[in-house]
């Protein structure tokens, strides 16, 4: 998995290539714990090259949503492929996510 962190207009953009199995999600964790989200509340995951994501990269999301919530910031997560999305719209995480379904 390849990770590429941006601040673009105010928000930080995470584009994400590959599987987010259980090694994606550990390197996923270590990258977006780092981010500073105090100074930038809005946060959007590019999810256009992830070809599968696991319950271990689900839950490191829900992870971070917990920590960008708590300082009223959000998550955004566009481009998911319709297999993805269908999944997160399954266990209700369209809920918690704000998602863009690739077009």
């Amino acid at each position: 998995m390849d990770l590429k962190i941006s601040t673009q207009d105010n928000k930080v953009v995470v584009n994400v290539v590959g599987s987010i199995d259980e090694r994606g999600a550990e390197e996923l964790k270590r990258h977006i714990l780092g981010l500073d989200v105090s100074k930038t509340k809005d946060i959007v995951f590019d999810f256009s090259g992830v070809t599968f994501i696991g319950s271990a990269g689900i839950g490191k999301l829900l992870l971070f949503y917990r920590n960008v919530a708590g300082l009223g910031g959000q998550i955004t997560i566009e481009n998911m492929s319709k297999d993805i999305f269908t999944m997160f719209k399954v266990v209700k995480l369209d809920k918690i996510f704000n998602i863009n379904p690739a077009k």
